[in-house]
């Protein structure tokens, strides 16, 4: 799939958590993957969260009194605050700015603003325009509606082996964005379409595409029987930038699906960074990392650290994240790292010993000669010290500093000739 072709189709949606806009984008999704839309009504409860309303915006600016028209919600839709209220008042300079935001970062640009559950509206005036502001009064104008709606969650399952099912999970809200959620949107679902061509899955996939935390807990506290057989999954946003990738571990930190993920992740890029729970970006992993659930959610994203001037980056939350900061070979590569970061969980196991002692390998045909390849001949028995029920292929890998792959392979043939099973988590 061409991802930069994908968002080019979806980016300028109005996509508020219940809008036209995110419906229109589900709609383009079923193009690319058979999606299942799960749908949960306004007013529905769902643990100790309630679904709002659909909202409509179809007018939107502040003016002077003569006219000159300020911002426009019809030429950019972050100057007005996603679900505010509306309003057709004239309103004192000092009211319009109390109830103003102005981007952190950028000065020529409005942030990303929302009262999904408050009775309130704003605007985005950039701090260029507001210096300009000269008048007393401003007209204000929002003519926006709530109403009853259905709040959408994409869902597509591939049924693997076993029952246990790993979850990815992306954000399709947040208007005129690029990297804020879709771009994760379209990593995931190439990660899923090349998932669907691979013969033999141990575990089962689902990609969950949400509106942010209100679709996951929407979903999780709607599929309760489901949670026991959720071994892990990954949220995955802001996937094209040009920035080093950080993977946040999960609430545990220190599971099976926490080693694999992070050992990959360090792998496959020379400047990937992990960061402890809650210290990269903080989205829909926290649900289901939440007490009640605690499936081990992981969190990609290619973001500045704690600490950067511009974390998580400099056009977050901006009309400026959009196709010309987002790079399609960061994409590729995004969608190649978390795919290689499946596929060694979907290989991991605790190899049983039904041995004693240190295997003959000569007599297997299994032994190398050590005069010729002494490293290997080494690790090898270094990885046949570890067997013992206890260490998964990760643990070995990562103890000893090995290649996944090279002790996948090597133990691999000691199941062949009967000497270890399999224990899966």
């Amino acid at each position: 799939m061409d991802q930069i072709e994908f968002i080019s189709k979806i980016y300028k949606l109005k996509r508020d958590i219940i809008s036209d806009g995110y419906d229109q984008a589900l709609e383009i999704i079923k193009e690319y993957i058979p999606i299942k839309v799960h749908k949960y009504p306004s007013g529905t409860k769902c643990w100790t969260w309630t679904i709002p309303e659909k909202w409509t915006c179809e007018e939107g600016y502040v003016e002077t009194l003569n006219g000159e028209r300020i911002i426009d919600y019809n030429e950019n839709p972050l100057s007005i605050a996603s679900y505010s209220e509306p309003i057709d008042e004239i309103v004192t300079k000092d009211l319009l700015l109390q109830h103003n935001h102005m981007h952190s970062y950028l000065n020529d640009e409005p942030p990303f603003i929302f009262y999904y559950y408050q009775k309130q509206w704003g605007v985005g005036i950039s701090k260029k325009r507001v210096n300009k502001l000269n008048e007393k009064e401003y007209r204000v104008k929002i003519k926006s509606k709530k109403e009853k709606g259905l709040l959408k969650v994409g869902d597509y399952f591939i049924q693997g082996e076993s029952e246990k099912c790993v979850v990815l999970c992306t954000h399709l809200d947040h208007p005129v964005q690029v990297n804020d959620g879709l771009a994760g949107v379209a990593t995931c679902i190439s990660v899923m379409q090349e998932l669907a061509k691979v013969k033999k899955l141990r575990n089962s996939y689902r990609l969950l595409i949400v509106p942010e935390t209100i679709g996951s807990v929407a979903w999780l506290s709607h599929n309760e029987d489901k949670i026991e057989n959720i071994v892990g999954g990954l949220f995955v946003e802001m996937t094209g930038l040009s920035i080093p990738p950080g993977l946040q571990k999960s609430y545990f930190g220190d599971t099976q699906i926490d080693k694999c993920f992070c050992f990959i992740h360090e792998t496959e890029e020379k400047e990937a960074w992990i960061a402890e729970y809650r210290n990269l970006v903080g989205n829909d992993e926290r649900q289901f990392n939440a007490p009640g659930v605690r499936i081990p959610m992981l969190s990609y994203a290619r973001a500045y650290p704690w600490g950067h001037r511009f974390r998580p980056y400099k056009e977050y939350h901006s009309g400026k994240d959009n196709l010309n900061i987002t790079d399609r070979m960061k994409l590729e590569k995004s969608k190649n790292t978390i795919l290689e970061m499946i596929k060694t969980f979907d290989r991991n196991y605790f190899p049983i010993n039904h041995f004693k002692g240190e295997i003959f390998l000569s007599g297997l045909n299994i032994a190398v000669d050590r005069h010729k390849n002494l490293d290997l001949h080494r690790n090898m028995l270094k990885i046949m010290d570890m067997i013992d029920g206890y260490n998964s292929i990760i643990d070995i890998t990562m103890k000893l500093n090995l290649n996944f792959n090279d002790v996948y392979d090597f133990l691999e043939q000691l199941h062949n000739n009967s000497l270890i099973s399999k224990k899966y988590e």
